[in-house]
């Protein structure tokens, strides 16, 4: 196992393609490329993309490796929303390619994670890529998939590779072995998933995308049934997704959907505003609650991370409600190119088996 062994991360965000190299213990290098919404908008599908991504990432790849001596020994990309499968992680072939290009489970940035990595492995001559803890990744417990209507099951879209190398490292500083714990995560960012996670393992979560949980910065969460019912009988079904998933939550009440501008609009005097923000953290409160009442009130922990968690004014408020369950981490950011070379380099040195999709 040599230093100059890298694998090479990438992820595709809505405006941003981030690509890294890592070796098996720090970044050596990372790159963020950001794309101007006039540029994006050319595009029916955010899988037709690829190839305006794939040139820029190519093209910075190569100026990172020039006058050096890496060998790139993995490639891995985000995982995308394919169809609901077991965490770990995966070796990209075709099925997984297929669903990802075709949006059929949801149309989202992260779908060209994979689509990026498999063809960059062919220009650096591997064999293989990979990719980790997709967005529907988890191993949900059967009861937890029951929606209360037959045929229609909960869905579970989240933020898994965070929360799992989140877990790992509060593992780590609590002593405890990760295959012995269980934990409460919330991944508060623009989308906003909460989950047990047990054994390093997801055995449930909120569907982060649409549908389920606390409102978001952006997204709708839960909705009253008869409310959902009206508003999708008023409009076609494209413009009730694009209204559910991108122009709801914070952005839909008060303009804005960064909560230092909700911040302002408060300290300013606006009441509507303090009122949107504090049914917003209760709203995140009550989900924390019922998910560690769902892991019989023994949780070794409760760990809020993702972008908002950089708030402490929001820490502290939502302290109040959650504080006193059990013992309360603080894990900033999303941790997600890390989690994308450690689950790599587990399956290249053999640690773990590369799963098929």
């Amino acid at each position: 196992m040599k230093p100059n062994e890298i694998v090479v991360v990438i992820n595709p965000g809505s405006t941003s393609t981030k690509i890294a190299l890592y070796n098996r213990s720090k970044l050596i290098a990372e790159k963020v490329m950001r794309h101007a919404q006039k540029d994006l908008d050319q595009f029916r599908k955010v899988t037709d993309q690829f190839e305006y991504r794939y040139q820029m990432v190519e093209a910075a790849l190569d100026t990172m490796f020039r006058d050096n001596k890496l060998i790139v020994v993995g490639m891995v990309g985000r995982g995308g929303i394919v169809k609901p499968l077991k965490g770990g992680t995966y070796r990209i072939n075709e099925a997984f390619l297929a669903d990802a290009q075709s949006g059929k489970y949801g149309d989202h940035a992260s779908n060209l994670g994979s689509m990026l990595a498999n063809e960059l492995a062919k220009h650096f001559h591997l064999a293989e890529s990979y990719t980790v803890d997709p967005v529907s990744a988890g191993d949900i417990v059967d009861k937890a998939k029951i929606s209360g209507v037959p045929g229609i099951e909960r869905n579970r879209r989240g933020h898994p590779l965070n929360m799992k190398m989140t877990a790992r490292k509060i593992a780590q500083q609590q002593n405890i072995p990760y295959r012995d714990t269980k934990y409460v995560i919330a991944h508060l960012g623009g989308g906003i998933s909460i989950a047990s996670v047990e054994g390093g393992k997801i055995t449930d979560v909120n569907d982060a995308l649409m549908g389920m949980g606390p409102f978001s910065p952006n997204r709708a969460g839960a909705i009253p049934t008869r409310g959902i019912m009206d508003l999708c009988y008023s409009k076609p079904r494209n413009e009730v997704e694009q209204q559910l998933s991108k122009n709801s939550g914070l952005k839909a009440y008060l303009g804005v959907d960064d909560l230092r501008d909700v911040f302002k609009l408060i300290d300013n005097g606006n009441k509507q505003a303090q009122l949107i923000y504090e049914a917003f953290v209760y709203q995140i409160a009550k989900e924390i609650g019922a998910y560690h009442a769902a892991m019989k009130c023994k949780a070794d922990g409760i760990i809020i991370t993702g972008g908002i968690a950089y708030s402490d004014r929001f820490i502290t408020d939502l302290k109040e409600y959650v504080a006193c369950l059990t013992a309360f981490f603080i894990y900033p950011g999303e941790n997600e190119m890390e989690a994308l070379a450690e689950g790599a380099f587990r399956v290249i040195d053999g640690k773990e088996l590369a799963l098929e999709y």
